[in-house]
């Protein structure tokens, strides 16, 4: 018997050995099922699996300097969380030609079991716009809002904005909006408003 399985193997049939028998018929089924869940419920994928490839941290650069492959439509951001600020090249997959880039080993697994449905039909982020998560850090003066400001920005690569260095610099500046800007805050000595500070970083 083990010699027949083991020939299984070597021609690709998948062998399931280990399971315990010991117990109930009804709990051999539900672990059978859930043995052969990559060819009975996820079956739709069978022929998309094989041609998923993981690619070790090394080999990337090599793939895409290559003219053969190419970056997929979600490009640097992972199918799975497109929209995670964080993004690393050392869980990549390779799958109908186009180089996919994972967030964890976790996410590459998942997608190697259905790399179809986080492909087909769903939409990417627009590669030509920038996508950069917002938050904003209120409390009172001295609560350590500059400080968290900056934690969050060196986890994340969010831009740390500083409202009182943007409205100088704006200040500085020779055009007819930083006129109006000056005579506001330097002679008149009104603070700066949302409607004029949203202006600004539009």
């Amino acid at each position: 018997m083990d010699d027949f399985a083991e020939k299984m193997k070597e021609n690709g049939v998948e062998v399931i050995d280990g399971l315990n028998t010991d117990i109930s018929a009804d709990f051999v089924h539900i672990k059978l099922l859930d043995k052969i869940k990559s060819r009975m419920q996820l079956r739709d994928d069978l022929i998309e699996r094989e041609q998923a490839q993981i690619l070790k941290p090394n080999e990337v650069k090599f793939y895409e300097e290559s003219f053969t492959y190419k970056h997929s439509k979600f490009g640097l951001s992972s199918p799975l969380t497109p929209f995670n600020p964080k993004k690393t090249k050392n869980f990549a997959v390779l799958y109908r030609e186009r180089i996919y880039f994972l967030g964890s080993q976790a996410e590459q697994e998942v997608f190697l079991a259905q790399p179809s449905q986080y492909t087909k039909g769903c939409e990417p982020v627009p590669q030509d716009l920038t996508y950069r998560p917002s938050a904003a850090v209120i409390g009172l003066p001295s609560c350590g809002k500059s400080n968290l400001a900056q934690i969050i920005s060196s986890q994340t690569g969010m831009v740390h904005l500083r409202p009182e260095e943007i409205i100088e610099s704006f200040i500085k500046r020779e055009s007819v909006f930083s006129d109006r800007l000056r005579r506001k805050t330097q002679i008149m000595g009104d603070e700066v408003d949302d409607t004029a500070f949203i202006e600004m970083l539009q």
